[in-house]
């Protein structure tokens, strides 16, 4: 750490000084005036995505607008505007309106989405279930298609590897998941690895996209 006696930045050293000292304070002052300011490092809180819905049915959009108010991370934006992350659409929006931001369809599938748009999920109206809605949210601000199957493989999952990921695609950590299954945090982590590899995923996200696809969540 530099001490105070250094911030006299600019003022040449006293010739009175002995000439180790005067180097010493030479060297001091150059550092102060080169040396990069520190910058505190920000801790800040989790990353928080900003949805958009547009649907045509005003009833199915207050629906969605409840299901997520529950969620931390997810908060609904009034307008769909340049700071929004995901818009939650109909088939029908995603066919007449252009989008800047990934899609997640409720509906059936698109027939031909506008030029541009990029559809990275669609959920069934009738199957749709929350956790599925926020684990596709999840995965659509990161990038990845979840296009969900609604007659796909059988499952590779049963009990405990299918309550771990659930709660992954709530948004649940490693400790979250422990508490509430009542296992230690090691055998989380075990079942976690044990998911990605049954699902072919490479990390926690994949697994959760994969699952929403196979209908698993």
């Amino acid at each position: 750490m530099i001490s105070a006696e250094t911030t006299t930045v600019g003022v040449p050293p006293d010739p009175g000084l002995p000439v180790q000292d005067r180097e010493r304070a030479r060297r001091e002052i150059e550092l102060t005036d080169h040396a990069p300011p520190v910058v505190p490092r920000h801790w800040g809180p989790a990353t928080v995505i900003h949805v958009g819905i547009v649907d045509e049915h005003e009833m199915f959009a207050l629906g969605l607008r409840t299901c997520l108010a529950s969620s931390p991370l997810v908060t609904i934006s009034p307008v769909v505007d340049e700071d929004v992350d995901v818009v939650i659409v109909s088939p029908r929006m995603a066919e007449e309106r252009r989008f800047a931001c990934p899609l997640v369809v409720c509906g059936d599938p698109p027939n031909t989405p506008a030029p541009g748009n990029e559809v990275m999920a669609v959920l069934g109206r009738a199957t749709l279930t929350a956790e599925q809605l926020l684990a596709s949210i999840h995965a659509a601000a990161a990038g990845l298609r979840v296009i969900h199957a609604e007659h796909g493989p059988a499952p590779r999952l049963a009990g405990r590897g299918l309550e771990v990921l659930a709660l992954l695609a709530a948004g649940a950590d490693t400790k979250e998941i422990a508490e509430q299954l009542g296992y230690s945090d090691r055998t989380i982590k075990s079942v976690i690895r044990d998911v990605q590899l049954s699902l072919g995923a490479k990390n926690r996200v994949q697994a959760v996209a994969e699952g929403i696809r196979q209908g698993l969540i």
